[in-house]
């Protein structure tokens, strides 16, 4: 079956036949900027409002629309997976001196070295953050290229030459509206992907393809079939991989802007644009020469809530960036590292996207310490937050859960894998 042969479900749910989309439930909502976009009309798929598993007590939320047989989790090892009502590793609930990891007061952003750009940018190191020798440059692409094959060509051109039907259209822009372009944004802290994405996604005629291609799959979708499960998911992470991407062709062609301008239209492309590198260099094991982001204004931590919460938002990249132009393998950095984490982890704020940021930071910086990370990382005895082995353990589960079905977005959860994925591939 062509993908252009499948009827469009766009007029009664957001998602093609196949398609089971995460679950959403009680993180943090993302900050309201006042501003509609346009997946904020279809409340009932609004899927960027995540789980926090410490409240998750009255189990999942109903979604709209048929089962699918396309289980994001299937085929996974169960005993991987929190069970409903377990504690977040980051929960807010846990006390003061838990989330400060072992009671140390977090240091203000300013006391970790300040960034200093290079012409304005933040080039970057081709050595890998696991080794002390030049290493080949890895990129999310390289990654996603692990243990993924790629379907043949789903579709065939029509009289036109054009391969994707309306329907296939409607049916790409419904599930982007819906379900990618609000994930990718409360993943960035942004609202780029909402406001401006779709028309950039519609003009990209080989990200369109690839986009039909992952619809055929979930319309063929079958339950009892573990391999086509799996692939799916690999399509699946390609795209939202390139639909993040877009972002990067939007900006200057630098892709970034100056270390201090701010997005007139306040819709966060630069920001968006630097966070994703950030992103892409924490994930793929890499060192950057300098911090792409400015740290935040502190006069406007005050002002209102709003501000406040932003003023966190800000920190908390920020420190991500520096944390990537803090080497491992130089013991005058240790100080620096470790204050720059436990700040971090201050400024989680009940939000999915920094747990998840957050964990692979902690294991890409204590993993590489011990042989038996990845694969044979046990469980330590007792619960201590100052014990590094505990701490991995941790945020390496955390991560393996969230791939694994927990995520409560596609993004999340495919993101997650690509991490998993760095765990070997970077070593």
């Amino acid at each position: 079956m062509h993908a252009a042969s499948v009827t469009s479900n766009s007029t009664a749910s957001p998602y093609p036949p196949g398609y089971a989309p995460a679950v959403s439930g009680g993180y943090a909502p993302a900050l309201s900027t006042g501003v509609s976009s346009p997946g904020s009309s279809v409340e009932p798929y609004d899927y960027t409002t995540a789980i926090d598993p410490a409240l998750e007590a009255s189990g999942p939320s109903q979604m709209s629309g048929p089962p699918a047989p396309f289980d994001t989790s299937q085929g996974f090892r169960s005993d991987l997976k929190r069970g409903l009502g377990s504690a977040s590793p980051y929960s807010s609930g846990a006390s003061e001196t838990q989330n400060l990891r072992g009671g140390a007061t977090p240091v203000q952003a300013t006391s970790t070295a300040q960034a200093t750009p290079i012409n304005g940018v933040g080039f970057i190191r081709t050595s890998s953050a696991h080794t002390s020798s030049p290493a080949k440059r890895i990129r999310i692409d390289d990654l996603l290229s692990v243990g993924a094959g790629m379907p043949p060509s789903l579709t065939t051109p029509n009289e036109h030459g054009n391969s994707i039907s309306p329907t296939l259209y409607d049916e790409i822009r419904n599930l982007y509206n819906n379900v990618y372009a609000p994930a990718i944004d409360k993943f960035l802290e942004i609202r780029w992907f909402q406001t401006r994405g779709l028309a950039r996604l519609l003009h990209d005629y080989k990200l369109c393809e690839l986009f039909a291609a992952l619809l055929h799959r979930f319309h063929n979708a079958r339950a009892d079939d573990h391999e086509a499960t799996i692939l799916t998911q690999h399509v699946e992470a390609r795209v939202i991989w390139s639909l993040m991407t877009m972002c990067r062709s939007a900006g200057p062609s630098n892709g970034l802007k100056g270390q201090n301008e701010t997005d007139m239209d306040g819709e966060g492309l630069g920001e968006a644009v630097k966070r994703l590198d950030i992103f892409e260099n924490l994930v793929s094991g890499q060192y950057m020469e300098a911090n792409p982001l400015a740290p935040p204004d502190r006069s406007r931590n005050s002002v209102s809530h709003y501000e406040q919460q932003k003023f966190r938002e800000r920190e908390f990249w920020f420190l991500i960036g520096q944390f990537l132009t803090l080497r491992d393998d130089e013991a005058s950095s240790a100080k620096q590292i470790d204050d720059t984490l436990t700040t971090c982890r201050a400024l989680l704020d009940s939000r999915e996207n920094r747990d998840v940021i957050y964990s692979v930071a902690i294991v890409r910086h204590i993993g590489q310490r011990y042989p038996e990370f990845p694969d044979n990382v046990q469980q330590p005895v007792g619960n201590d937050e100052a014990d590094a082995k505990a701490k991995l353990f941790v945020a390496k589960k955390f991560i393996e859960d969230e791939a694994q079905g927990k995520g409560t977005t596609q993004v999340i959860q495919r993101l997650c894998g690509v991490a998993m994925k760095s765990w070997t591939v970077t070593r």
